[in-house]
């Protein structure tokens, strides 16, 4: 009895517990206008990107840019 309680708390003293943190996306995807300065929209996943960009055609000339996620280590 005493080995095995010895043994589940050795193993939770090795094993740790964690906190499974939900990570911001790697790439972004931003849809600007071609004569602004501002992103319109961000998405993570292009096929939206590209679906905005079709929606809008008519009234912006939008392009489409694809940028890395970079955080510090001490923001996270």
């Amino acid at each position: 009895m005493i080995k095995n309680t010895f043994a589940a708390l050795y193993f939770l003293f090795l094993c740790g517990c964690t906190i499974l943190v939900p990570r911001p996306p790697m790439e972004l995807y931003y849809v600007i206008d071609i004569h602004g300065t501002e992103p319109d929209a961000q998405f993570v996943d292009i096929d939206d990107a590209q679906q905005y960009v079709e929606k809008y055609k008519e009234f912006h000339t939008y392009r489409i840019v694809k940028a890395q996620h970079y955080t510090h280590r001490s923001e996270n």
